[in-house]
Parts: C-alpha cells; sequence; structure tokens
C-alpha cells in the first residue's frame, strides 16, 4: 500500500528518513534511494526475525549441586512372595519368571525409594537455590526408573526422568518440561560426584 506524505517506516527500532518516503511515495526517485531503502528496511525485517527464532531455541545452561537429607524405601518382599502363588498367569508364562532371591541388602525388583535433597547454587553450599526429590522404581541389578522433580527459590520447577544406576556415582536422564520460567523447557540433566558428600547437576535446556 502507497504511503503517503509525512508517514514513516518503522520496523524493528529502523526508520525511514521523512525525506525518503515522501520521495518514494511520488516517485521522484526511481532508482537508487527508493530501492536502498525497501532493501535496508526488508534487511532489518529479515535479521529481526532470525534473532528472535535464535533466541526462543538458544541453549540454556544452568548449575547446582544436591546433598541428599532423607530417603523412604518401600520394600516389596510380601508383595513378589504372593505374587509368585496369587497371580492370574498360566503354568507356561509361570515358567518365564525371573529366577529372584532376596539374599543381600537390595534393592530388589519391585522396590521404590524416594530421595529427598537440598540444592545449591555454589560448590561450598552455602546458598540454598531450591530442593528436589526422586521417585525411583528398581527393576534389575540396582537400576531403576526415576522420576526427578526440581523446585528452585529463584522460581520454576523443571521435571526429568529415566534410567539410573545406582552402581554409577553419576547419571543422565531427559528434562521433560517445567513451570514458569522453564515453562517447556526440554534437554537432559546430567549429575556427577562432587566435593562435601554431594552432587553436581548441570542442566542443559532447550526452549
Amino acid at each position: 500500500m502507497p504511503l503517503g506524505p509525512g508517514r514513516r517506516v518503522v520496523s524493528s527500532g529502523w526508520s525511514a528518513r521523512p525525506d525518503q518516503v515522501e520521495r518514494c511515495s511520488h516517485g521522484r526517485l526511481r532508482r537508487g534511494g527508493c530501492r536502498a531503502t525497501l532493501l535496508v528496511a526488508v534487511f532489518v525485517v529479515v535479521a529481526s526475525v532470525v534473532a528472535s527464532g535464535a533466541g526462543a531455541t538458544g541453549k540454556r545452561v544452568l548449575t547446582v549441586y544436591s546433598v541428599a537429607t532423607g530417603v523412604q524405601y518401600i520394600n516389596t518382599a510380601d508383595d513378589r512372595a504372593r505374587g509368585q502363588i496369587n497371580n492370574p498367569l498360566d503354568s507356561v508364562a509361570k515358567k518365564l519368571a525371573p529366577k529372584i532371591s532376596d539374599s543381600g541388602n537390595g534393592p530388589f525388583p519391585g522396590d521404590v525409594a524416594v530421595f529427598a535433597l537440598k540444592l545449591y547454587s555454589n560448590p561450598t553450599l552455602k546458598r540454598p537455590a531450591g530442593s528436589a526429590v526422586y521417585t525411583c522404581y528398581f527393576n534389575y541389578h540396582q537400576n531403576a526408573l526415576c522420576q526427578a522433580y526440581y523446585k528452585f527459590t529463584s522460581g520454576g520447577t523443571l521435571v526429568a526422568s529415566g534410567p539410573i544406576d545406582f552402581k554409577d556415582s553419576g547419571f543422565t536422564i531427559v528434562v521433560s518440561g517445567g513451570t514458569q520460567k522453564f515453562l517447556g523447557a526440554r534437554g537432559q540433566v546430567s549429575a556427577a560426584a562432587a566435593p562435601r558428600k554431594a552432587q553436581r547437576v548441570d542442566f542443559e535446556l532447550i526452549g
């Protein structure tokens, strides 16, 4: 749509001078100035869109330190024993059941552990950053499928889940979402041993 005299073209902080707009709108400048003005406007708009898209999908890195403060353990040995007798499986399916021995300290398949943790923003554990809860459902060889919830004092929560081998000192699980400033976040969280019986927890987030 043609621009009338005195109107300004504004795009992402850039504007054409009134004399340029007026000369272009009246057709007095056929080459050079009008084309340059329009090309600059288009370039600024495209650059602005690209920059906006890059910011929306940029990576965010957040590091905290966690210390376990409590655990609740659910031993399902009684349920396993009852299940061996009282179950809907036929004789053929029962032969497929794994041989499970409850000797040793466990944890064993079917057991559940809930861990409570405090989060800190530095390795000296002087600055509280929030809290976390891990709910872990064990299968075999001290492996578990865990659901992790991280709540930050600065605002927002993150949710992550994945397999954890409790024989290792660290793990990596997948971030599946969050709230407030972490709404729609995706990525991963990695934990590794740190001094003072803590774990360094690194979040790599997209979105």
